[in-house]
């Protein structure tokens, strides 16, 4: 299957991201993804919804960061499926730890194909 140019854009735009981020760039990280996320990439719902859970370059926030990872979740990003089930086994600030979800989320990154030790 070849890939068309905007998903090479995509896939190129997130990397830069994923770059910016390790670079706390996150000036940068956060102008590239928010256009991203807007237009409805899973993956950079799901990268923005870990900024939000780990203070990137945005105020933590726990409720913003459940929101962002199910949206990444029901478009089919496996990563966000884990990273919800670690915020919800950890909770954080304004969003309570729910051993429930976290198992259920867990469960479905599994079932998604996530190698959860590449997450590690």
């Amino acid at each position: 299957m070849s890939s068309t140019p905007e998903v090479d854009e995509v896939k190129k735009a997130i990397e830069i991201v994923s770059q910016a981020f390790s670079d706390k760039d996150y000036g940068t990280a956060l102008t590239l993804l928010k256009p991203l996320a807007d237009a409805g990439i899973a993956e950079a719902l799901g990268m923005l919804g870990l900024a939000y859970k780990v203070g990137a370059g945005v105020e933590p926030d726990g409720v913003k960061a459940v929101e962002l990872l199910q949206k990444a979740v029901e478009l089919g990003d496996a990563l966000a499926a884990h990273n919800l089930a670690v915020l919800y086994q950890t909770g954080m600030a304004n969003m309570e730890m729910n051993e429930l979800a976290s198992r259920k989320y867990s469960q479905l990154a599994l079932e998604m194909g996530a190698d959860v030790e590449e997450f590690e």
